[in-house]
């Protein structure tokens, strides 16, 4: 390895480790330039770190490799050695001090140093290579050949891709075909960058033969590099390298499939299906068959997806791509067959199939294509096709567009298929469908007022009967509501809604004997009378609000709610109070009709009278439509003698009726100051007690509208039910935001995760393995010592038996044995460590979508984990048994045995010169799984982020986009 080389090895190795200070950007900026061969750049950044940090070891180390580079061994020195006074013992101090005396021809105090490295590498492969090679070149230059060779073939064996060490040793540089050979193997492993780099240095040495067999390895190693490219993402470069080839060998199949692969990398559909042509029809594979069918479905080419779908299908009957390309290929003309297919496709989960159900049922059910194209993007969240069929779908369900609906019933049918698409909205579903039945109900009229104003004094005065109890106390109070009823009679609902059904006289006895205890168990009274009026109003007479008990509050607010219009009863002593401004404001608020009566006006004259109105009008504003004086009282002896078919009525006096009709329609509102009991107003007071006038103002603002004031009920109900919905989506939206972020997170941990497990853990892992190996080879060498037999002559051999060797091949295979199990039980709990990182996203994420993400991901990690240690460790294991059993010990007695210096250190070395490369079968592909295991983690992690982003997005075009026009309509 030469010195740049290494430097470039050194400064991956460190990137990320040892530095975790403000001068992390600096040293990393040096890094960089180094590595980008930025020598005098590198350095000035460098010393600006130190003259800011004298005492930055790290950056002094780089320093002083930078200064190496440079051909400034003394300056290099100066470097190395303010470093080991700042971290004494550092290995890469102590080698980079070891090669500046080299440099400088200080040689013995370069063995000493560099002799020193290989005590502290702890195993360090890269470290002992460089300090092997140091001390080759010292003991060349000073004249001893054999240690120069011993030394140089041990940094061959640490490193056998060491140029510089095996240009010293006198080796030839590897061939072409062999770097092609690693470029290769690096791919299959993904190590990408060490692909590439290998692939350029095979190149290079290709380029420079002539013979045909050099034209072919040029070949491979373009073909190489294309696909290494298109392994870093690079599908520019890799077209350009295909391309480059394809001039070579322009009838070869798979140059044309790589060319296709390319084009559909970057988007470019119409040209990969060219290619694919071209490839097919030079004979290429299955693989390359089906790459060209998805190519044809993601470009909807119907003729290519027949065609092709019938190849693939004649060569693997079970393909599902086949199935998907022959269904999308028939959709047009045979749906029915079509959608078998795309049927069979879907049962294996393949979203194309899921899409192409989703396509044919659009058009004649929405409901199923909805279905289809949410299971599309539960397995591809992000696939457009899917999300715009899906838009569609919703928008198809919706129906006519609300803009266009003017009927109220219609309005409200459209608002309960949007909540009943919901669970989340499904509560609101009752809601809806009442306000829809409330619009064919007789109009609610609830009576209103302060405890004792007169409200059922108005309500038996409008029926023209006692039909309402009056002179209950507040403990006795109930609520009433006078309905239809083809006998007169009522009904008690008790509050856990026992019903009991009373005649007339039973049910008015009933009512006046109730004790607070019992009137408190009562949800409400229905009082029925056969009168046609009350075929289209309902009277619900309440209790005081300064009296309702609060057993009934409930009841009473919910009558408050659905009514349709408001009377409210004011005593002509007390009108205007606080607490009835109060109640009226509240009821104006939720936009309910309210007309003022103030009863008991004939108590007070004209002028009073007038005094009342204005003050109360005056105190209450627009909260009262109108105030209209009356009296109960006279308005119901008036009604009982105009009702002959009512118990003790009289017939009225039709001359005298005339007259009052039309003083009451002169005088409706009883302007004008009268002295009491001289003026119309007092006349009409004490004959009917107001009544046509209060009846003329109650059919205007309320009876003549009762359409409108139902319609205006429903579209209130709507409205509340609209706002809570619309409440309820953001909700969903922000608890689906939320997620998303936290999903995204949690991803971005888990990356870093690996990203730190490879460089601190694996060094950690590989340190381990280093101090078992020593260890083992330690162990190893002692047993030699008492298996083998001295020679007796100097010119004879030691010697060991078949026994002897066999017995050494069970210690070594027990040993590795034992450091792979540890080093699997150590890695099984770190990694397993790593992946709880998922755990708070993971139960933001359920309880966002309502599945189990947890236990997926806990699945998933177990799986990815077992892969990793699957990969690694029982991959080394087995490596090790066939080294083991393949040749090394049955070597090592032949070659090394019979004229060994029969000494513990003399045996390690020979044991350990021709030792199975574990750090190679460990170290790096432990680094590779790890973090491909919790990438793929992250990835999972990524796609529940991925689903609950659907999930807001299906809500959205769904539900979000209907409410919005519901909204606007009302």
């Amino acid at each position: 390895m030469s010195l740049w080389s290494r430097v470039q090895r050194r400064l991956g190795d460190l990137a990320g480790e040892l530095v975790l200070d403000e001068y992390r950007d600096q040293l990393d900026q040096a890094q960089r330039l180094l590595a980008a061969g930025q020598v005098d750049d590198a350095v000035e950044v460098l010393e600006a770190l130190l003259a800011a940090k004298p005492d930055h070891g790290q950056a002094l180390i780089t320093l002083g490799d930078a200064r190496l580079i440079a051909r400034e061994p003394g300056r290099a020195l100066t470097a190395f050695e303010r470093a080991l006074a700042l971290r004494a013992g550092d290995p890469a101090a102590i080698v980079g001090q070891g090669l500046a005396l080299v440099a400088l021809a200080r040689h013995e105090a370069a063995i000493a140093a560099l002799g020193r490295a290989v005590a502290e590498a702890a195993g360090d492969r890269g470290v002992l290579a460089d300090a092997y090679r140091g001390l080759g070149i010292a003991w060349r230059r000073r004249g001893d050949i054999d240690k120069a060779i011993r030394e140089l073939r041990k940094a061959v064996a640490e490193d056998g891709e060491d140029l510089e060490a095996r240009a010293a040793l006198g080796a030839d540089a590897p061939p072409a075909i062999a770097l092609f050979a690693l470029g290769r193997m690096a791919l299959v492993e993904s190590a990408v960058a060490i692909a590439g780099a290998r692939l350029e240095h095979a190149r290079a040495l290709a380029e420079r033969d002539p013979t045909p067999l050099g034209a072919q390895i040029r070949l491979d190693v373009i073909i190489a590099q294309g696909d290494a490219a298109l392994a870093a993402r690079n599908a520019t470069a890799a077209h350009g390298f295909f391309l480059e080839a394809l001039q070579a060998d322009p009838r070869r199949a798979d140059l044309h499939a790589k060319i296709a692969a390319t084009h559909r990398s970057i988007g470019n559909l119409d040209a990969a299906l060219t290619s694919y042509e071209r490839a097919l029809a030079l004979g290429a594979g299955i693989d390359t068959l089906r790459a060209a069918v998805d190519a044809a479905i993601d470009a909807g080419d119907s003729l290519r997806q027949a065609r092709w779908a019938s190849d693939l299908l004649a060569l693997d009957p079970t393909d599902v791509r086949a199935i998907v390309a022959r269904g999308a290929a028939m959709a047009a003309d045979q749906p029915d067959a079509a959608r078998a297919l795309f049927q069979l496709a879907a049962a294996r989960d393949d979203v194309d199939a899921h899409v192409g159900l989703a396509r044919l049922a659009l058009p004649g059910d929405p409901a199923a294509a909805q279905t289809s194209a949410l299971a599309a993007l539960r397995v591809a969240p992000r696939h457009g096709p899917a999300r715009r069929i899906l838009t569609e779908a919703h928008a198809a369900l919706l129906g006519p567009d609300a803009r266009d609906a003017h009927d109220i019933a219609a309005l409200a049918r459209f608002v309960q298929r949007i909540v009943a698409q919901r669970r989340e909205l499904g509560h609101l579903v009752g809601e809806v469908a009442r306000a829809a039945a409330n619009l064919d109900q007789p109009l609610l009229v609830t009576v209103m007022g302060e405890f004792s104003s007169g409200k059922s004094s108005f309500v038996n005065a409008f029926i023209g009967a006692d039909v309402a109890p009056t002179g209950i106390t507040p403990t006795t109070a109930t609520i009433n509501v006078v309905r239809y009823g083809r006998d007169r009679g009522g009904r008690v609902i008790a509050g856990d809604g026992a019903t009991t059904e009373l005649g007339w006289d039973a049910l008015m006895a009933h009512l006046r004997a109730l004790t607070p205890e019992a009137a408190r168990a009562i949800d409400r009274v229905e009082i029925l009378l056969p009168l046609p009026q009350l075929e289209k109003i309902h009277i619900v007479d309440t209790p005081g609000l300064n009296s309702i008990q609060p057993e009934h509050e409930a009841t009473a607010r919910g009558f408050i709610a659905r009514a349709d219009a408001i009377v409210w009863v004011f005593t002509a002593a007390q009108g205007g109070k606080a607490s009835e401004k109060r109640a009226l404001r509240s009821i104006r608020d939720e936009g309910k009709r309210v007309l003022g009566v103030l009863n008991k006006a004939d108590q007070l004259t004209a002028d009073e009278t007038t005094e009342v109105i204005t003050f109360l009008t005056g105190e209450l504003g627009d909260l009262v439509e109108t105030i209209v004086p009356f009296s109960a009282r006279h308005a119901l002896d008036w009604k009982r003698a105009a009702a002959p078919s009512l118990p003790g009525a009289t017939p009225p006096d039709p001359t005298r009726e005339a007259r009052d009709t039309g003083a009451a329609r002169a005088g409706l509102a009883g302007t004008g100051p009268h002295e009491a009991g001289t003026g119309p107003r007092d006349t009409l007071l004490m004959t009917h007690g107001n009544w046509p006038v209060l009846e003329a103002a109650l059919e205007q603002r309320f009876f003549q509208q009762a359409r409108q004031l139902k319609r205006e009920g429903c579209a209130r109900a709507l409205r509340a039910v609209v706002a809570e919905a619309r409440t309820a989506v953001e909700a969903i939206r922000s608890r689906a935001a939320d997620a998303a972020d936290a999903a995204r997170t949690g991803r971005d941990e888990l990356v870093a995760s690996a990203h730190a497990f490879a460089a601190g853990g694996v060094l950690t892992e590989r340190r381990a393995l280093s101090d078992a190996s020593t260890a083992l080879y330690r162990r190893a060498a002692r047993e030699v010592l008492d298996l083998v037999r001295p020679r007796r002559l100097p010119f004879s051999s030691h010697t060991a038996t078949a026994a002897d060797r066999d017995y050494l091949i069970a210690l070594l295979s027990s040993g590795f044995d034992a450091a792979i199990d540890s080093g699997r039980r150590r890695v099984a709990a770190e990694l397993t460590h790593h992946a709880r990182l998922t755990d708070t996203a993971a139960r933001v994420l359920a309880a966002a979508t309502g599945a189990d993400v947890l236990g997926d991901l806990q699945r998933a990690a177990d799986d990815q984990i077992g892969l990793a240690l699957t990969r690694v460790f029982d991959r080394a294991r087995a490596f090790l048994r066939g080294y083991l059993e393949g040749g090394y010990v049955e070597a090592f007695f032949r070659n090394d045995v019979p004229r060994l210096e029969l000494a513990e250190d003399a045996v390690y070395h020979a044991l350990v010169r021709g030792a199975p490369d574990l750090d190679r079968e460990l170290g790096e592909p432990l680094a590779r799984a790890a973090t491909d295991a919790l990438t793929a983690l992250a990835h999972r992690l990524e796609h529940w982020g991925a689903v609950v982003e659907v999930q807001a997005f299906d809500i959205e075009v769904g539900v979000g986009r209907a409410l919005e026009l519901v909204d606007a309509r009302l």
